[in-house]
């Protein structure tokens, strides 16, 4: 008796659970649709011309509208990986395998399974597992007597030695400590993007780099320093390292809305935790926003960090 009723109990957990993916999966897909369509109404109002308040009126419907799809992605994620675990315990259970809420939910782990991570068009050819690739972004002023600087080549040491490929804009202050960091570990690949009209004075970036990209101008540089990479690190530095703050964050932000999972971004909490609230605040950023950015006060909370939303991802 004791035994059916417990069945009972964990049958009614399995539906409510799968119900509750099942009704994330159909609002995901609906927000997508959604987004779709109103991405489509602002372009087709760019083109004909309207006027700046029907955009401003469609651009932030199309914000709107991608701020809930990406909570709701979270949301489904969470949901997704619950039912999958609660399946994976009671495969053990000969008694549950056969039941119709068994069946249903593996049904529905399937069907999410195709939302959450699509299967790309046409033939794809099986290769050799592929580094990941972090970019490294910080103060080009820091020097090697400075705290950061020593961070830095903490931060590059341990990524090289977690099988991390590195890229970092190459020349001197913190992108040479990370480069100097990774070199003490045999194979590591480090590569810097050079941009030689700008900087004439330092054509061959520091001495620890492994790969060496040149870009005919910054922001181009910066377009390979963030399309580029999987996941971003961003040390201390000034207006040039915010530049490649806000474009890593923006890229995390967008990456859901064409299905990807979004890169870590990972930034230490000085200085950027003041920063990066007041931005928010001033400019009314969703909270799903907000959440892109993890802060950090060590190198060693920030390759963990690091990892385990990597982790997380797969």
């Amino acid at each position: 008796k004791q035994r059916t009723m417990d069945q009972k109990k964990v049958k009614k957990t399995l539906r409510i659970s799968t119900g509750a993916c099942r009704r994330l999966t159909k609002d995901l897909r609906y927000y997508i649709k959604e987004k779709n369509q109103n991405y489509e109404k602002l372009e087709k109002l760019k083109t004909s011309g309207a006027d700046k308040y029907k955009l401003k009126t469609q651009r932030e419907l199309l914000e709107e509208t991608c701020a809930v799809l990406i909570n709701t992605h979270g949301k489904l994620k969470d949901s997704y990986t619950k039912l999958m675990n609660m399946l994976a315990t009671l495969e053990e259970k000969v008694d549950m395998q056969g039941t119709e809420e068994f069946k249903a939910a593996q049904k529905q782990l399937e069907d999410t399974k195709t939302l959450l991570a699509p299967k790309a068009k046409g033939s794809v050819k099986k290769e050799g597992k592929k580094r990941m690739t972090v970019s490294v972004f910080g103060s080009s002023r820091a020097l090697p007597s400075d705290a950061s600087y020593l961070t830095a080549m903490e931060i590059g040491e341990n990524l090289a030695k977690k099988g991390f490929s590195i890229m970092n804009g190459g020349y001197f202050g913190l992108m040479e400590a990370v480069s100097k960091g990774a070199s003490k570990v045999e194979n590591a690949s480090v590569s810097g993007i050079l941009v030689s009209s700008v900087f004439p004075s330092r054509k061959q970036g520091n001495e620890y780099l492994t790969v060496r990209i040149e870009e005919k101008c910054i922001e181009n540089r910066l377009a390979t320093l963030v399309g580029k990479a999987n996941a971003f690190i961003i040390l201390p530095g000034s207006l040039g390292t915010l530049t490649e703050l806000i474009m890593a964050w923006n890229s995390a932000v967008l990456a859901p809305l064409s299905q990807k999972t979004s890169p870590p971004v990972i930034a230490f909490k000085e200085p950027w935790e003041d920063i990066i609230k007041a931005v928010g605040s001033k400019l009314s950023v969703p909270k799903p926003f907000m959440e892109k950015v993890v802060f950090v006060s060590s190198a060693k909370e920030a390759v963990e960090q690091l990892c385990n939303l990597v982790a997380s991802s797969k």
